[in-house]
């Protein structure tokens, strides 16, 4: 009985010693998390902050989002994808935002392997610019199964259609290593929009830069893109029509 109760108190103690370590590590874990986050929604004062959304974001409060702690001053809303798809919450996040007097930007998500000339019809439909907007925008950063050919001359003619339907040149947004390798020397003389969570795109001249998805909002349930823009507000609103 002795030796069972020693047998016992011993378990029973390397239970306990298993329970505040477990504790102590989902301490350093939630820690750890939170110097993350803290750190990913870190900018320098040198740039302009903004947002991108999408219908991923579900409804949004934009009246707390006016009154964000993070000094956001463009939100980038998506539109359209391929062909035929659409956003579900564009509508209202695109006059939302205009209404809470952000600079308000539409985007497109291009699929590669569908025809440009509908997928930018697909857009035109959904996307009306006026005066303080942001150019169109076109995402890229997928390749396509047929060849990088057909990708580059599909992304170049959504970008000519773009251009002469909105009178302004649109902007490219992709991700450092999808320009490096897949669009780089094809699309000359547009503004960039680079992803690179790993910090600066070294080696490219962009203008801005999603540098994570993990920024939080209040009246945003779900977690989004932070942006940089590399200039002064005052540039970014000459770039707008």
């Amino acid at each position: 009985m002795l030796q069972l109760k020693k047998q016992n108190m011993i378990e029973k103690g390397n239970r306990n010693i298993w329970v505040i370590a477990a504790m102590l590590l989902i301490l350093l874990s939630t820690s750890s998390c939170g110097n993350r986050r803290r750190h990913s929604i870190s900018h320098s004062s040198n740039y302009i902050f903004g947002i991108d959304i999408s219908h991923y974001q579900g409804h949004i409060n934009w009246n707390k989002v006016s009154k964000s702690k993070h000094p956001i001053k463009y939100v980038f809303i998506r539109s359209s994808m391929g062909t035929s798809a659409k956003d579900k919450k564009f509508s209202r996040n695109w006059k939302k935002a205009k209404k809470h007097r952000f600079i308000r930007g539409a985007y497109h998500y291009y699929r590669p392997d569908e025809n440009s000339t509908k997928q930018f019809e697909n857009f035109k439909s959904k996307v009306k610019l006026s005066k303080g907007d942001l150019p169109p925008v076109l995402d890229v950063e997928v390749e396509s199964k047929k060849s990088r050919a057909y990708l580059r001359k599909g992304v170049k003619n959504w970008l000519k259609l773009a251009e002469k339907h909105y009178g302004v040149k649109p902007i490219i947004y992709t991700s450092r290593n999808f320009y490096k390798h897949v669009l780089k020397g094809h699309i000359d003389g547009y503004t960039l929009w680079i992803a690179d969570y790993s910090g600066k795109p070294g080696g490219i001249n962009w203008r801005f830069h999603q540098f994570t998805d993990q920024v939080s909002i209040k009246g945003i349930s779900q977690p989004v893109d932070g942006n940089n823009y590399k200039g002064s507000l005052r540039s970014l609103k000459k770039m707008c029509i």
